[in-house]
């Protein structure tokens, strides 16, 4: 009996060894060597934001849903171009103000930049292994009107749970418009030590002009350039060439002149109080609208909107803070990168500016400048390539000017690790050369690969880029 006591308690050591043995070796291995290091997709303006009522039934604050906008446009705009008719300017001010107040209502922030309602953005991507093994790619998802570094401490969280369930030390950061703003205020809070590699797609960390222009009262639509804008920007979307023509013959027909005329007398008749309700009162307390606005036009956009009014005053703290980033990037991804992060910058080029900057015809992918989504890339203006004569500005024994003269990459902040897309609006995607960034293994150079060099031309059927 004591033998076979004995042996028994022989193999439960024995077992509890191995099973002790084997759970220390699984710990200590917990990480994962697929080779696919996770990478997070970082959203752009207008991602889904969500609110319940007091039953708790959750509704759309943005988009706004659908029945609301109609009833709300039905409501209003009859009376504003009655208004309008029989009371003059200030008549269909009033009546638009109203309108456009009660169609944003939802979506307001208080003055020092939250919500007013209880809100929050859409789910992000469910962390599971699953995933990870599949597309590999998690969408990171944020109401995109607050504070960038709100959602900043909210990407780390998520990127702390990427890395705990996928058994990655670090994970690759791929920013999209707004995202760029995120994933710079992440940087100047959090460093960068988590990550892999930030790729920048048609970012917008260094501002808009338009934007800039919107909060400092500088808009305006200039003819030439609604018709440039519409026909640099509908090919890209595949519009039909009959549609093309009509425009041309609009234009010279002169009904381009008669649309813009009209809408530079509403915006000079009305715009203190369109300007009051619709870019104070809604947009300009958001913070994560308002730092969009580029560095040169930020003084004078904080003392237009803000003025000295002391019920800012917090609100005016937290866009200081991104707005000091945003003059700083450089050296904050600088930084990053001498810490071994990588970093790509992919900057789309060929499109007019939206026409409400005026006469002046600066590239950009329809939305975003050029010039800024690169990280200040020289460029030639729409209309005409550099001069023959033009010499690269900064000699570093690279050639950085594109074959169309219309680029010159080397005084952007990385000229070694910025791509250039010709023809592609803000909304296409370089789907194989984006795959070919993720996939690489340390610093990718527009020198490491023939199939994508600086300079690109996009496929906006295919959604992809290939050489000039």
């Amino acid at each position: 009996m004591k033998k076979m006591f004995k042996a028994a308690i022989s193999l439960v050591l024995a077992l509890t060894l191995v099973v002790g043995c084997s759970a220390v070796g699984f710990a200590a291995d917990d990480s994962c060597d697929c080779g696919k290091t996770p990478v997070i997709f970082v959203n752009g303006i207008g991602g889904v934001i969500l609110s319940a009522d007091e039953n708790g039934n959750e509704f759309s604050i943005f988009p706004i849903e659908n029945d609301a906008m109609i009833s709300t446009i039905l409501t209003y705009l009859p009376p504003a171009i009655i208004n309008g008719i029989f009371g003059g300017w200030d008549s269909f001010a009033v009546s638009l103000d109203k309108m456009v107040t009660e169609l944003f209502i939802g979506m307001d922030c208080d003055n020092e930049g939250n919500s007013v309602l209880p809100a929050y953005a859409d789910d992000c991507d469910a962390v599971t292994v699953d995933e990870h093994m599949g597309d590999n790619e998690f969408d990171f998802l944020y109401d995109w009107r607050l504070d960038p570094y709100v959602s900043a401490a909210k990407l780390d969280a998520y990127i702390d749970e990427i890395i705990e369930v996928t058994g990655h030390d670090k994970v690759i950061i791929n920013a999209y418009s707004e995202g760029g703003e995120i994933a710079l205020a992440y940087f100047d809070e959090y460093g960068s030590e988590k990550v892999e590699m930030f790729i920048s797609q048609c970012s917008a960390f260094q501002g808009l002009t338009l934007i800039g222009k919107l909060f400092t009262n500088q808009c305006s639509v200039d003819a030439n350039q609604l018709y440039n804008f519409l026909m640099t920007m509908l090919p890209v979307v595949n519009v039909d060439q009959g549609v093309l023509d009509l425009l041309t013959v609009l234009k010279y027909t002169g009904i381009y002149n008669i649309l813009s005329n009209l809408v530079n007398k509403i915006l000079d008749e009305c715009f203190d109080e369109i300007y009051a309700g619709f870019a104070t009162d809604v947009f300009a307390c958001m913070p994560g609208v308002f730092n969009f606005v580029p560095a040169e036009y930020y003084d004078d956009a904080v003392e237009m909107v803000f003025g000295d009014d002391p019920q800012y005053a917090e609100l005016v703290k937290k866009i200081d803070k991104y707005h000091n980033a945003q003059v700083n990037a450089e050296e904050i991804l600088k930084e990053a990168q001498a810490n071994g992060m990588a970093v790509a910058f992919v900057s789309h080029y060929g499109i007019a500016p939206m026409p409400l900057v005026g006469d002046v015809c600066y590239q950009t992918d329809g939305l975003i400048d050029s010039a800024n989504s690169s990280g200040g890339a020289t460029f030639a203006p729409m209309d005409a390539p550099f001069d023959a004569s033009y010499k690269q500005a900064v000699a570093d024994g690279h050639n950085h000017v594109s074959p169309d003269g219309a680029v010159d990459a080397s005084t952007c902040m990385f000229p070694e690790n910025t791509w250039f897309v010709a023809g592609f609006s803000h909304w296409n995607y370089s789907t194989n050369l984006i795959d070919w960034l993720v996939a690489y293994d340390g610093q990718p150079t527009i020198n490491d690969n023939a199939e994508f060099p600086q300079f690109l031309v996009g496929d906006t059927v295919e959604n992809t880029v290939s050489a000039w």
